[in-house]
């Protein structure tokens, strides 16, 4: 049974079933189905082993038996493939916004009282204008801290003095900042003052990006651990970044952008329409 896990930083924690319990109840297993799940990892795993090991072991076990839940289990890794530049991320960002009502752009250049700055996000409604921050790694377990929230807080000031700018449209204006990691604490109480809008993995937890995420079920193509890198670049290059929007594009448009066949196309779209259906 395991005991210790060593973490993707390489600190260590004692093992913490508790936190295995969330992530399978997260993807709507049963208890039933928890418990084998559970009984099996303290039966088969060594008294120390990594995230990564665990995470792996969890995975395999599920696409044994339910290969759709397996890939919504597999949302973590599937944000960190949306790299290694960062440009992905955005994009899927930007889209997961439009769920939610936004007007969403990204990679857009406006000019501040002092300088002109390239914006990863710009996201309006009715209400609100958020010049947004993606700020994307490649590593599990790399913070956030101060100085990242310090210079997109001072990037974002500048901007609203910039006098050519409607004056109703400053006032709407609110400065955010999206990763896939996490933030430091230093940096969280420092947004909190200067009410600067974080989102993280699991911050804040009402509305952290995994809650955002599966409240809408905008779940990344890079949930499917069998999609090469190049074929998700042509999908991507093309706005196709979620399942849904794979599962909403006609086959024959699919097969010139990806280089899939309709079959295999056919085949996606049906483990597409039972992860939805959950």
């Amino acid at each position: 049974m395991p005991k210790i896990v060593i973490k993707s930083d390489k600190t260590k924690e004692p093992y913490d079933e508790e936190k295995v319990i969330r992530s399978l109840k997260r993807i709507n297993l049963s208890k039933e189905e928890i418990d084998n799940i559970l009984s099996l990892i303290n039966s088969r795993l060594p008294e120390v082993v990594t995230t990564k090991k665990l995470y792996s072991f969890i995975f395999k076990l599920l696409k044994e038996k339910k290969e759709h839940l397996a890939y919504k289990f597999n949302l973590k890794s599937a944000i960190f493939r949306l790299g290694p530049s960062g440009y992905p991320f955005e994009k899927f960002i930007a889209h997961l916004f439009k769920e939610y009502g936004f007007e969403a752009k990204h990679n857009l250049f406006l000019k501040g009282k002092c300088l002109t700055y390239e914006i990863d996000l710009y996201l309006k409604n009715n209400s609100e204008i958020f010049i947004g921050e993606c700020k994307f790694h490649n590593q599990k377990g790399r913070k956030n801290d101060v100085k990242v929230v310090l210079y997109s807080y001072a990037r974002f000031l500048d901007i609203t003095e910039n006098h050519q700018l409607k004056e109703e449209d400053k006032k709407n204006f609110k400065p955010l900042i999206v990763t896939n990691t996490r933030f430091t604490l230093e940096a969280i109480k420092f947004s909190k003052c200067y009410s600067i809008e974080l989102i993280a993995w699991n911050y804040p937890p009402e509305n952290s990006l995994v809650t955002l995420i599966e409240r809408k079920k905008f779940y990344p193509l890079t949930i499917f651990d069998f999609l090469n890198n190049k074929l998700l670049n042509s999908l991507f290059q093309y706005d196709v970044v979620s399942i849904g929007d794979f599962l909403n594009k006609e086959a024959n448009f699919l097969k010139k952008i990806s280089g899939l066949d309709l079959i295999e196309i056919e085949k996606l779209k049906e483990k597409i329409k039972l992860i939805l259906k959950e």
